[in-house]
Formats: C-alpha cells, sequence, structure tokens
C-alpha cells in the first residue's frame, strides 16, 4: 500500500506542478474584466453613466459619445445576476451615480450564465472581478476550461503575443468593425434561433422568474439611491427580428414596461425595429458595428439629457 502510495504521488507531481504553472501563466495574463475592475476600482466615485448588459452593450455603447462620465461595465454573455453583483459590490463608490443603462434583449430574461453554453466565463467575475463563489471551479482557470483551450491561450498570448484586451479604455467593445461585418441573412437566421427558448419548460421559468426577481431588486436599489435605470431593447437587423419566437418577445417588451410602470426611477426603450438603424449599422444581425455603436450612444445620450 506504502509503495502504491509513494507511486501515485510520484506519477502526480509532475502534473499538479504544469497545472500550477498554467494556472499561474493563465491569471497573468491581461484580460478586459479584470481591465474593467481596476477602472472601477479607480473611477467609480466619479462615473454618472454606467453600462451594464451582455455583448449588444458591449458593442452598442460607446462612451466617447456621452456628455456624462461614462464607463461600459458590460461584456459577452454578462446575465442579469451578474449585472446586479458588479451595481451591489461597488454601490457605495458610486458616489456620483445617476443612471444606470441596461438592456433587455429577446434572450435576457431567459438566460443564466452558469446554465449556457458560455458558463466557463463565470470564473472570470470570481477571479478577476473579486465576486464571490462557492464553488472550487469558479476560482480556477484550469478547472474551468479544457486543456487544448487553456493551451491555445497560453501559446496565442506567450508566444505569438496576441492580446486578449478587445475593450477601449472606457469599456466599449472594438473589435465588431463594420468593414469585417458578418452576413446579415445568415446571422440574423442563427442568432434568433440560438436565442430562442422552450420559455414553458420548468427550467427556463425558473431562470425568468429568478431574472425577475433580480430585476425588481436592481431597480428598488437603483431607487433608494436616487439612480435611474433605463432599460432597453437594442436595434436589431429585420433578418434577426423576422426569426424572432413572437411569444417570447412579447414577454420580453411586456415585463420591461411593467417595471417602467410601477418605478418612477425606470423608463423603457423598445428599440429592436427602430428605422434609424440601417444594414450598415450592423455587424451581424443583432449586433452593432462601430457605426451603429456611435448612431445608439448619441440616441441614449439625448435620452438620458431630457429625461426628467
Amino acid at each position: 500500500m506504502r509503495k502504491f502510495i509513494t507511486k501515485t504521488i510520484y506519477i502526480s507531481l509532475p502534473i499538479i506542478v504544469i497545472a500550477i504553472i498554467m494556472e499561474i501563466l493563465l491569471r497573468n495574463m491581461p484580460n478586459d474584466y479584470l481591465f474593467k475592475k481596476k477602472y472601477l476600482d479607480e473611477y467609480s466615485s466619479e462615473i454618472e453613466t454606467l453600462i451594464l448588459g451582455s455583448s449588444h452593450s458591449l458593442y452598442g455603447f460607446n462612451p466617447e459619445y456621452f456628455t456624462s462620465k461614462t464607463f461600459n461595465a458590460s461584456y459577452i454573455s454578462q446575465t442579469l445576476n451578474f449585472d446586479y453583483d458588479i451595481f451591489h459590490k461597488y454601490q457605495y463608490e458610486f458616489k456620483n451615480l445617476k443612471t444606470i443603462v441596461l438592456p433587455i434583449s429577446y434572450f435576457s430574461l431567459w438566460e443564466n450564465l452558469r446554465n449556457g453554453p458560455e458558463s466557463w466565463r463565470v470564473k472570470n467575475y470570481i477571479l478577476y472581478l473579486d465576486l464571490h463563489s462557492k464553488l472550487i471551479i469558479d476560482h480556477s482557470e484550469i478547472l474551468s476550461n479544457r486543456v487544448n483551450i487553456n493551451l491555445k491561450r497560453l501559446v496565442l498570448f506567450y508566444i505569438f503575443g496576441k492580446s486578449n484586451i478587445i475593450c477601449s479604455k472606457l469599456g466599449w467593445g472594438t473589435n465588431y468593425k463594420s468593414e469585417y461585418a458578418h452576413d446579415l441573412i445568415e446571422t440574423g437566421k442563427n442568432r434568433a434561433y440560438g436565442n430562442t427558448y422552450d420559455i414553458n419548460s420548468d427550467e427556463f421559468q425558473n431562470i425568468f422568474n429568478d431574472n425577475k426577481l433580480i430585476l425588481n431588486l436592481f431597480i428598488k436599489e437603483c431607487k433608494e439611491r436616487n439612480i435611474r435605470l433605463l432599460l432597453l431593447n437594442p436595434p436589431a437587423f429585420k433578418t434577426f427580428r423576422n426569426n424572432l419566437d413572437t411569444n417570447q418577445l412579447k414577454i420580453t417588451i411586456e415585463t420591461s414596461e411593467e417595471f417602467a410602470s410601477e418605478y418612477d426611477n425606470c423608463l423603457y426603450l423598445n428599440l429592436i425595429d427602430d428605422s434609424n438603424f440601417i444594414a450598415e449599422d450592423f455587424y451581424d444581425a443583432d449586433h452593432l458595428s462601430e457605426t451603429g455603436a456611435e448612431k445608439l450612444s448619441k440616441l441614449i445620450n439625448e435620452k438620458i439629457n431630457n429625461w426628467k
């Protein structure tokens, strides 16, 4: 038995050492989550307008076009629970925060990052934004992704020098450029079907109910701190809109309208079919390019400034 244990340790030790080295190297790679945390740590007291949400926010709102001091704290696949957690973490540092912009997209009310295909992103909020989790997997890079993916990340950064940073200094996603725009017909179908859920199933009903509770708590806490919450359904190209489930979209709109009518610090804008946005404004059928982001940012900035 002693020989078996000794042999096992002898075999396992190199693997453990390699795993520790990989973990250290992965954590020392610059990333957008850590960048955004550093900005919030240093400048949260100055922020007047905070952008939250998923990729629709990341690529849709460029703080440079806002007249107030604005920062984009959204990210790809960021769900409502993490939007709330980010706000809650810095709530006492947001001394000048007046407005939060939070898209309620077609899929938002039925998504939770941990239950989705990109659940590996959860560890980024724990490791780099210092949010809380009791799960061991959330505290490790190597446990949250497959070995081949982590090896590829290491090679791209440490050998080829490819940066992981896609955000501007104010948090806006810079890599959805119009010159590289995707086919709007193909992405319209794929994006719509990929974000349509079995909303009557127990699984998605539970997620929906949880998200409504989070949103309700979010708005209440904002009201207590005299912060306005602007909810919106972001612009989408017609090929995306035409492939949506009408009931899922209807519930999204009605739920947002209910919150806006119940709370005087909440405003809802449905821009999904806003005619101001044309084909050239989109990177794919439901994400804006830099030209679309400029247009949307200026529009929302005007709404905020005129919000009485």
